[in-house]
């Protein structure tokens, strides 16, 4: 009986330092994995630890008795949780790649027999074939990817564009009527979203007025603007000042902030704007007239206040070119959003107008092609890229021409970047 009990003991006690060995292989392993974990990833358990920090500062004010609510200035700059990447890579000391240098020549060529002046951003797969200044617009002290222009009328894309946003959140659609936010316009209660943005309302105005402030401006667009009651297409920019307008009365913020919190900040845009007189460093190229004299910026106001919602925003190329392809990417909306606002089939022929831009098939194996156009103040941009944005030709001048120079190129430019790619003798 003793032996036996001896024996227990004996064999309890090994089992104690067993079971004590196994804890210590067990920590031993523990660590490591530990160890292991914050050598590898250090970033995602900072941001983690950070991320519960955070919340529980946000139990505790939420729990305050003297807790109370504080406004925004909804006109500083969003935080962005992450860095935007565009989808062309636009670095300066990039290269044109070897396979799109001949594309590059024949775009050179093509400038250097004409008579113009501007900055010519080419893209083509994505990619950047050149991005040039030249005529007038190389007489500033900086380089061609820093130059910015007024984009006059294709302004009237990105007004498109905070609309679109607004449908996505279910704010608006394309059939809402626009008595529903100023009843006071003949014939509201029958003309949609969807005809304004087509210029179809048969609304139009008369820009005798020259208002000292938005404001007024506002209340005179309200009293004078009038109905043709024609439902047949018409230019008529009253359209996008209204579509300016319903933008502030829905979101309570101006045009120019909701812009910025939706568009310039998201996308990380370092060259777009709103002009004023009293705006600095922007880097905007002056205009000239036809005749190669400086054009004098006029010191009225009235002229850049009445542009609410359709030209009065000074972009750069490359900024133009991140906003389309962000869009054509889906950040702004999904397909469908796309589909609505800018490939619906059009009613005119070939070529129609909606959402700021001309929708244009040259025939039935063609995919669709958009271009834009404006002139403001001499400045003449023009634009041509195709329906998922991987060719571009932004052409943005600084001397309107009236003889149609202009466009004329544009269309060229683009008819080269769709040209066949071959290579000279010697090229390879």
């Amino acid at each position: 009986m003793k032996k036996s009990r001896m024996a227990y003991d004996k064999l309890k006690r090994k089992q104690k330092w067993i079971g004590l060995l196994f804890f210590l292989i067990g920590s031993l392993i523990t660590i490591s994995i530990i160890i292991t974990v914050i050598a590898l990833y250090p970033n995602e358990l900072t941001s983690l630890v950070k991320t519960h920090a955070t919340s529980q500062s946000t139990s505790s004010s939420s729990t305050s008795v003297d807790d109370k609510p504080t406004s925004t200035d909804s006109s500083e700059p969003l935080q962005q949780t992450h860095t935007f990447t565009p989808r062309t890579n636009f670095a300066e000391n990039a290269e044109t790649p070897l396979l799109l240098k001949p594309l590059k020549d024949k775009l050179e060529q093509d400038i250097a027999s004409r008579e113009l002046s501007g900055t010519l951003l080419a893209i083509k797969n994505n990619q950047v074939v050149m991005y040039n200044s030249f005529g007038y617009a190389t007489d500033v002290p900086w380089k061609a990817q820093e130059s910015t222009y007024m984009i006059a009328s294709i302004q009237k894309f990105y007004t498109a564009l905070l609309i679109s946003t607004l449908i996505s959140e279910n704010k608006l659609s394309l059939d809402t009527t626009l008595n529903k936010f100023f009843p006071e316009i003949p014939g509201s209660d029958q003309i949609t979203i969807d005809s304004m943005l087509s210029m179809t309302s048969g609304l139009k105005i008369d820009f005798y007025k020259k208002p000292k402030t938005k404001d007024e401006w506002k209340e005179y667009v309200l009293k004078n603007t009038t109905n043709t009651y024609s439902n047949t297409w018409t230019y008529s920019p009253v359209n996008y000042t209204l579509l300016a307008m319903i933008i502030e009365k829905l979101t309570n913020k101006t045009y120019e902030e909701y812009f910025n919190n939706t568009v310039k900040v998201p996308l990380n845009l370092k060259q777009t704007g709103f002009y004023s007189k009293e705006i600095q460093n922007i880097n905007l190229v002056p205009p000239y007239e036809e005749n190669g004299t400086q054009k004098k910026d006029s010191n009225e106001d009235y002229i850049y206040i009445r542009e609410l919602g359709t030209g009065n925003m000074y972009v750069s190329p490359k900024d133009f070119a991140i906003v389309v392809q962000a869009l054509m990417d889906g950040k702004f909306g999904d397909i469908t959003s796309i589909e609505n606002m800018w490939l619906k089939p059009g009613q005119f022929d070939q070529t129609f107008y909606k959402s700021g831009l001309y929708r244009k098939r040259l025939n039935q194996n063609d995919s669709i092609i958009f271009w834009g156009h404006g002139v403001f103040r001499g400045y003449e941009p023009t634009v041509i890229f195709n329906d998922d944005a991987s060719d571009m030709i932004i052409y943005f001048s600084n001397q309107y021409l009236s003889n149609k120079s202009n466009t004329i190129a544009t269309q060229e430019f683009y008819d080269i970047l769709s040209s066949p790619i071959t290579f000279n003798e010697g090229n390879s």
